[in-house]
């Protein structure tokens, strides 16, 4: 479960959501004659996910402005790089192996050898840094090279002089990493390394339901264990920031500006969720 909250990378049906002829995970959200998009996102995919399902093309080519969850061109600066290695790593002195049981790390450095990694070159990882290690290794061993939806249409916009914006910095969402597992850190890394045993399996399914948009499904198959086995941190990684990118989404359908608005894909499912909050709103939902 834990990678989905580094990989970090839909809504429950009723009357006004549409989910005949589900194309993708891409939605038209009206009101009173003004309309914005949005899509859900995965943050890192593989070549042959590309070309991108078509609403994602519709929507873009009717927005004039993108919001995305935080500052990507931001992400990819040499300071951000360098604030996430200090804040992910320890700076007093304290080690990896000092955070965890004796059983765990000898767990953790066993699966790192597999892969030809060294524990020891990781002494000073935090376990937050050393799940998301764990995660990305997985993905690029299984092909998952490509930049994700985001990444994508950010350079797109980027290139087409298309007007852009975020929700969150960088320095929040570092700091949303920063506080994954809480006290119970041996757990976390103990978590982590079952579910990327389980990862091919839980990546191919996610994509799938990403590309169909079914939302209903990705809730039940993914998203519910999620809160049910994290609570705390499903409420604070989607349902808070889902609340709290709603009067932004609000005010975004009070002026002449058509934005196509693109979020991790688990904000738009279950209850609480973006659509979800939207429609409770009076929201028109349609999905392309």
């Amino acid at each position: 479960m834990l990678k989905r909250l580094v990989l970090l990378l839909g809504v429950l049906l009723t009357g006004i959501v549409s989910f005949c002829c589900q194309s993708a995970s891409v939605w038209q959200i009206s009101k009173d004659g003004q309309s914005i998009y949005i899509g859900g996102t995965l943050h890192i995919l593989s070549p042959a996910d590309f070309p991108l399902p078509e609403a994602y093309a519709t929507a873009y080519n009717n927005a004039d402005k993108l919001v995305f969850e935080t500052d990507i061109g931001g992400l990819n600066t040499a300071q951000f790089q360098r604030d996430m290695m200090q804040r992910l790593t320890y700076q007093n002195g304290t080690r990896l192996k000092d955070t965890l049981s004796e059983s765990t790390y000898r767990l953790l450095s066993a699966h790192l050898a597999q892969r030809n990694l060294d524990i020891a070159e990781m002494a000073h990882y935090t376990p937050a840094l050393m799940s998301i290690t764990l995660s990305v290794t997985e993905l690029r061993q299984m092909g998952f090279t490509s930049q994700g939806v985001d990444e994508f249409y950010y350079f797109r916009a980027m290139m087409d002089r298309k007007q852009i914006d975020w929700f969150e910095s960088p320095q929040q969402q570092l700091e949303f990493i920063a506080e994954l597992g809480g006290q119970d850190e041996d757990q976390m890394i103990r978590y982590a390394l079952e579910d990327v045993k389980q990862l091919p399996d839980t990546i191919t399914e996610l994509k799938t339901l990403w590309r169909s948009g079914d939302m209903q499904q990705l809730y039940r198959n993914q998203a519910s264990q999620f809160r049910d086995n994290f609570p705390a941190i499903y409420q604070s990684l989607l349902i808070d920031r889902n609340q709290r990118w709603l009067p932004m989404i609000e005010a975004m359908m009070t002026d002449d500006t058509t934005e196509f608005v693109l979020v991790g894909t688990m904000h738009l499912s279950g209850a609480d969720s973006v659509l979800d909050l939207l429609q409770n709103k009076g929201y028109q939902v349609l999905q392309l």
